[in-house]
């Protein structure tokens, strides 16, 4: 199996249990403990939302190598033209022209670099966190940072964290950098 493939399916087996153990533990919650059934912050019971959630970890799951010429970096990149093109044909200038810098970012680095560290692994997928701060500044308290609104801010873009998290740690462990798994070790051992 290429890298590209165990990646692409490394990510999609890694969330479809995550969120298959979630769920259940939701319904769990819901029915056995009487819980709100969206109790659990870490996945949305919205059908949108659960969609992107899954396309969210499987390109979390490619992202780690857009800093060499790969399938990764294809497919990343033309996701970035599009979302691009849409941001300046509906005139947020500002957001494309930080989209554009973001996009250059991995490509200023070496290859296992930045990209492949477990801090960017944490750190990276923030994004979905703030992004509900930025599209709704309005309901931001900046006064009381630990307000019930500005949690309920970040929570609602806790699914999108995860599952870009799981996408990303899945990389790095099939690349045997989170964890060392028994195939990574085996090419490791071929290419010395």
């Amino acid at each position: 199996m290429s890298m590209f493939r165990e990646h692409y399916v490394g990510g999609l087996i890694a969330y479809t249990s995550f969120f298959g153990v979630s769920f259940g533990a939701s319904l769990i919650g819901h029915y056995a403990l009487q819980q709100s059934i969206d109790w659990n912050p870490t996945i949305s019971f919205d059908l949108r939302k659960v969609g992107a959630c899954f396309v969210i970890a499987v390109l979390s799951g490619l992202w780690p190598d857009v800093d060499i010429k790969s399938k990764s970096q294809k497919i990343c990149y033309r996701i970035f033209i599009i979302l691009n093109l849409i941001l300046i044909f509906k005139g947020d200038l500002r957001e494309s022209a930080l989209l554009g810098l973001f996009a250059m970012l991995p490509l200023i680095g070496k290859h296992r670099g930045w990209t492949h560290s477990k801090l960017t692994m944490l750190l990276l997928p923030g994004i979905f966190l703030l992004l509900p701060i930025y599209f709704q500044p309005d309901a931001f308290d900046r006064s009381d940072l630990l307000s019930t609104n500005n949690v309920n801010l970040i929570k609602s873009g806790l699914p999108f964290y995860t599952a870009s998290l799981i996408g990303y740690a899945t990389h790095l462990h099939l690349d045997g950098i989170l964890l060392r798994s028994r195939k990574a070790q085996r090419r490791k051992a071929r290419s010395s």
